[in-house]
């Protein structure tokens, strides 16, 4: 009988042993695989999102350079797909220290200053160090996936969300039109006249005295977007404040998941002054 019990013990000592390497082989193997960018998409539907890496500046970087999700997660994430809990569409988040970690944009507060599109003046540091519109602004914020066919591009429309929205969407931004963009320089054409701002700004005419509508869209927010995230939770809807702090501060997720766009250029002028 003592015999017997030693055997057994030993079979299932033995039966244990093979399962944990079995086990150890297997996390270790799917640690490496998933660590490659091809993993990513034999799970989640983010097809558009993988392809657009492949062409971008970021092409070279792999994922787990900037997203945290580990082999855990994945474990984790298997578990739930055969559980049927699992959620297929990713919400990627990428936190400020990844970007300015060494080797990345470590430098881009120090050298924070730079001209955007249609040439826009832009300075990292005050909107990345300072609370802007009572949120603390992130990376993320304007570096968001998947804008006009770009990864990890960055779209004026975000800027135009802030400064016009802000000031109760007039057509002229909360902090002013030379804040983002001076004057032409150069005389223009104008309904087949030459035209130089210089000579009128220095009456002191103001941009709008022209420029009679320059945005379109408000950049609200409909509240059946709420639902896109959560289900029946819209109690906290005209709670600005919580909702900024709990999805931009805390969440880092991009403005338009939630507002309309508002678009900005020359719309509507007047020619006979």
């Amino acid at each position: 009988m003592g015999l017997t019990k030693i055997i057994y013990r030993k079979s299932f000592l033995i039966t244990v042993g093979v399962f944990l390497i079995i086990a150890i082989s297997a996390f270790a193997g799917l640690s490496r695989i998933s660590e490659k960018p091809s993993y990513c998409v034999t799970c989640h539907y983010m097809t558009p999102f993988y392809e657009k890496w492949q062409t971008s500046s970021h092409n070279k970087v792999e994922c787990l350079k900037c997203h945290d999700y580990g082999s855990w997660n994945a474990m984790a994430n298997q578990f739930k797909f055969f559980a049927g809990t699992s959620n297929p569409r990713p919400r990627a988040e990428v936190k400020d220290a990844k970007c300015l970690q060494t080797g990345c944009h470590s430098m881009r507060l120090v050298e924070s200053q730079s001209t955007f599109k249609q040439g826009i003046l832009f300075d990292h540091k005050p909107h990345f160090t300072e609370i802007r519109g009572g949120m603390k602004l992130h990376c993320a914020s304007c570096h968001y996936d998947m804008v006009q066919g770009n990864h990890l591009a960055v779209s004026e429309d975000t800027c135009f969300l802030c400064h016009f929205r802000k000031n109760g969407n007039k057509d002229f931004a909360v902090t002013g039109c030379p804040s983002c963009h001076g004057a032409p320089t150069k005389a223009i054409m104008v309904n087949g006249k030459l035209f130089e701002h210089r000579k009128y700004l220095e009456k002191g005419m103001k941009c709008e005295k022209c420029h009679l509508q320059v945005i379109e869209g408000d950049g609200s927010v409909p509240s059946d977007r709420c639902f896109f995230c959560h289900v029946d939770r819209g109690g906290r809807y005209n709670d600005v404040e919580f909702v900024h702090n709990n999805h931009v501060t805390k969440k880092n997720i991009d403005c338009h998941r939630c507002h309309t766009r508002i678009s900005h250029g020359k719309i509507k002028m007047a020619y006979n002054l």
